[in-house]
C-alpha cells in the first residue's frame, strides 16, 4: 500500500483483528524506536518510555503515536491515519533537508513548556512534534491531520502568525 511520497516506506495495512493490528504496529514501534538510536538532526530521539497499568504493557511513546484522546470518555482510541503512517515516523526524524518536509520551531504557551520542533509533510498532512531537551529530543506525538482548521493552524504556525 504506498499512499505517500516515494522517499518513504509504504502506510500500514491495518486490516485484520484488534490483535493483529496492534501487533504490526508495535512491532513497527519496536524496530524502528526500541532497537537502535534514532537521532534528528545529530541530537537522539528520546521517547516516552513510561507502562501505565492500562497500556497493555506497551510504553506511552508508543500509544501517543497511534491513538487520540476521545474527549467524551477519556479514552486513548486507535486512530487509523495516524497509526497506518507510523513507518514515517523515523525516515521523517532522520532525513536531511527536502522540500517536501517543513522542520521549524514554534513556542508553545506555558502549558507545554515552550519551544517544540515541528516535522510537517504537508503534502500528506502528517505531523511528528518533538520537545527539545538539552542534548536530546523527546518526541511527543505524530499525528495526522484531518480536519481543515488544523490544517490551517499548522500553515499560521509555519508562518510564524500564531
Amino acid at each position: 500500500m504506498r499512499s505517500g511520497p516515494d522517499f518513504l516506506p509504504p502506510i500500514l495495512s491495518l486490516s485484520g483483528s484488534w490483535k493483529e493490528i496492534l501487533d504490526r504496529l508495535y512491532s513497527t514501534f519496536v524496530q524502528d524506536f526500541k532497537s537502535g538510536m534514532v537521532k534528528h538532526r545529530g541530537c537522539e530521539v528520546l521517547f516516552d518510555n513510561r507502562v501505565l497499568a492500562d497500556g497493555d504493557g506497551k510504553e506511552e511513546g508508543f500509544w501517543h503515536v497511534v491513538s487520540r484522546h476521545d474527549p467524551k470518555t477519556g479514552d486513548r482510541l486507535i486512530d487509523y491515519r495516524r497509526a497506518e503512517r507510523l513507518p514515517w515516523a523515523r525516515p521523517l526524524m532522520e532525513s536531511s533537508e527536502r522540500p517536501e518536509i517543513k522542520v521549524f520551531d514554534y513556542t508553545e504557551g506555558p502549558k507545554d513548556k515552550g519551544l517544540r520542533r515541528y516535522i510537517w509533510l504537508e503534502g500528506y498532512d502528517y505531523v511528528l512534534i518533538l520537545q527539545r531537551k538539552k542534548k536530546a529530543f523527546y518526541w511527543v506525538t505524530a499525528f495526522y491531520i484531518d480536519i481543515e482548521w488544523k490544517r490551517e493552524d499548522m500553515k499560521r504556525r509555519f508562518d510564524g502568525g500564531l
